[in-house]
């Protein structure tokens, strides 16, 4: 048996960053590649096997979405960054009780690591895969609260929906107005436990406020999993906009 393999191989040369003139070149080649006459159908079905049943779990209906929810319907928050951070911290906090009972205090992650939206109707685990396609896993950092004050000016001067759990906050205009964690006002000689992804804890997307935490914890927990962990026990999904952070 053969069967006949097609490589086509595009180089693209751009003279300067700002230049449009662009050369392409397409190469073609074709060439037969034998395959052993000792391997039957069912040989071959072994291999393939893995590869559907993975695909068939991803088109499976985890749950229903009453509404659409995108990380861009709001100013500084978002009705699916609201529901993710939301999700993420009563999953997490249950976890991080075991090791220690004070709890969590409230959770932020980033606006680019959500990647789609959310549609109305049947959810299913490839649409889960498609908002957060990253393997970040669950990190709990405990940090100062100078540390946490520098989380919030971040934000402030970002002005992106960075999806957040239990943290309120009012900026009138580019002045802080007022902070709430935890329904509690914001002590800043005081330390708290927040809950974010591996990837912001070393400093991704410019989080450095998460380095170099007073404590850390990793609790091995994929964050899409998390949520599509939640989305089977729930069944019926909904979120909304509650002026959680919010710009006079």
């Amino acid at each position: 048996m053969k069967l006949k393999l097609i490589v086509l191989i595009i180089t693209l040369f751009v003279s300067s960053c700002s230049s449009e003139n662009l050369i392409l070149t397409e190469i073609f080649i074709e060439k037969n590649i034998k395959i052993k006459d000792s391997v039957n159908n069912e040989e071959l079905e072994s291999l393939i096997i893995p590869y559907r049943n993975k695909i068939k779990s991803l088109a499976k209906v985890i749950g229903f979405s009453k509404e659409s929810y995108s990380i861009r319907d709001s100013e500084l928050e978002s009705t699916l960054g609201n529901l993710i951070a939301d999700v993420l911290f009563k999953k997490c906090d249950i976890e991080f009780k075991k090791i220690n009972p004070i709890g969590l205090d409230f959770a932020l992650f980033n606006f680019g690591g959500i990647r789609g939206t959310l549609n109305k109707g049947e959810v299913t685990q490839h649409d889960m895969f498609t908002i957060m396609p990253w393997k970040n896993t669950a990190t709990i950092v405990k940090i100062k609260g100078k540390k946490v004050k520098e989380l919030i000016d971040y934000i402030n001067n970002e002005n992106l929906a960075h999806p957040s759990s239990r943290i309120n906050i009012v900026f009138d205009k580019k002045t802080i107005s007022r902070i709430k964690i935890n329904n509690k006002d914001f002590d800043i000689k005081k330390d708290y436990y927040v809950l974010t992804s591996n990837f912001l804890q070393e400093g991704g997307d410019k989080m450095v406020f998460f380095e170099n935490p007073i404590e850390l914890y990793s609790l091995n927990l994929n964050l899409r999993d998390l949520l599509i962990e939640y989305i089977k026990e729930k069944k019926i999904i909904e979120a909304k906009l509650d002026n959680r952070i919010m710009r006079k």
